[in-house]
C-alpha cells in the first residue's frame, strides 16, 4: 500500500537498516470492538488489548476496567495491563501472582506476549524492574514488553532500561495537560524532537506508538478538572450554554451537564485532537530516527477512535 511505500522511501533515503514497520493497534475499551475493516485497511497483524488496570486504592493494589469479551479475533492478540506508578512506590509483593491469576480469568485468548504499561520514575524504578524480572521468570517462554515514555527514552542513566524483551516508545501525551495555555497536550512535535533527536539507538528492540483520538480538557479556576473522551460536538455548538473562544476552546456560560459531568459557569474547555493524518505523518518521520534492528511495529492508539472516520 502507498503508506508502506512512503515509509520505505523515507528509510532508504536516510540510509537506515530497519525495515518498514508493520502496523498494529491498541484497543483500550472494556468491551471488545476490534474494528476488523480498520485492521484490514492497514494490514494490521496484531491488536494490543488492555486487559485491565491496576491502581493503588484503599491501601492496596486493586484492578479495575476489566475486559469484558468473548469474541473471536482474526489477528494476534497481545494483552496489556496498565499499572499506576503509585503501586510500585507503595509496594505490592504479590502483584505478579495476582496479575497472572486475574489475566487468566478475564483474557480468553492465547498469547505469546504480555505488555506492561507504566510510567515509572527514578523513585519506583527498583520496585518496577524487580516486578518485570519476576514476571519474565513466571512467563518463561513468553515475551514481556513494556511502554517507554519520552523522558525515559532520553534519560536512560537515571530512569534505567527496563529488563524486558521489547519496548514501545509512546510518542504522545507530550504537552502540559494541566496548563490551559497549552495548545495540544496529546501531540507536540517540537517536544517529541527534543526528546528523540540525537539519541543513540535504544538498547532494546523498540516499537513506536502514535496517537489517533480526541478529548476535551475541562478547567475550573485555572486547574484541570476533567477529561471527556470524544465530546459531543453538537452540544458544544449550543451557544446558549457554550461560547466559542477559538475554534477549539470554549467557555461555559450556563451551568450544565456535558459528557456526563456537571460543569459550572466560567469553566473552560479545550478540545485536543490527534488525527489520523498527523499520526501517519509523525510515524513516517519519527520511525527512521528511533527504529533499531529489532523494531517491528507502529502501533496506533487507539483502534476505536472516531478520528479514523474523519
Amino acid at each position: 500500500m502507498r503508506l508502506a511505500a512512503l515509509f520505505l522511501c523515507v528509510l532508504l533515503g536516510c540510509g537506515r537498516e530497519p525495515p518498514p514497520p508493520l502496523y498494529a493497534f491498541y484497543h483500550w475499551e472494556t468491551r471488545l470492538a476490534p474494528h476488523p475493516d480498520r485492521l484490514a485497511a492497514y494490514a494490521a497483524d496484531r491488536l494490543y488489548v488492555r486487559a485491565f488496570d491496576v491502581s493503588w486504592t484503599d491501601e492496596r493494589a486493586e484492578p479495575s476496567a476489566l475486559l469484558q469479551t468473548h469474541d473471536s479475533l482474526s489477528v494476534e492478540v497481545v494483552p496489556v495491563v496498565f499499572i499506576t506508578n503509585e503501586v510500585f512506590l507503595r509496594g505490592a509483593p504479590s502483584l505478579v501472582h495476582d496479575l497472572l491469576r486475574l489475566l487468566g480469568q478475564v483474557f480468553p485468548y492465547s498469547f505469546t506476549e504480555l505488555q506492561i504499561d507504566c510510567d515509572w520514575t527514578a523513585g519506583s524504578r527498583e520496585a518496577y524492574f524487580t516486578f518485570l524480572r519476576d514476571l519474565r521468570e513466571a512467563l518463561d517462554g513468553k515475551t514481556v514488553s513494556c511502554t517507554v515514555r519520552l523522558h525515559q527514552y532520553r534519560d536512560r542513566t537515571r530512569q534505567g532500561v527496563p529488563p524486558v524483551d521489547r519496548a514501545v516508545l509512546m510518542a504522545y501525551n507530550t504537552g502540559d495537560l494541566g496548563a490551559w495555555e497549552t495548545d495540544n497536550s496529546i501531540v507536540d512535535t517540537t517536544a517529541i524532537r527534543h526528546y528523540t533527536d540525537g539519541q543513540p539507538p535504544y538498547p532494546l528492540p523498540l516499537d513506536l506508538a502514535v496517537a489517533v483520538y480526541d478529548w476535551a480538557a475541562v478547567y475550573r479556576r485555572g486547574e484541570l478538572a476533567y477529561l471527556i473522551n470524544e465530546p459531543d460536538l453538537t452540544e458544544l455548538a449550543d451557544t446558549s450554554r457554550f461560547t466559542p473562544l477559538t475554534p477549539l476552546r470554549y467557555r461555559v456560560d450556563r451551568s450544565t451537564y456535558f459528557g456526563g459531568l456537571y460543569l459550572y459557569r466560567d469553566d473552560l474547555i479545550r478540545r485536543e485532537i490527534a488525527d489520523r493524518a498527523g499520526a501517519i505523518d509523525l510515524a513516517t518521520h519519527l520511525w527512521p530516527r528511533i527504529a533499531n534492528r529489532g523494531s517491528r511495529h507502529v502501533i496506533f492508539y487507539r483502534v476505536g477512535s472516531r478520528q479514523w472516520d474523519d
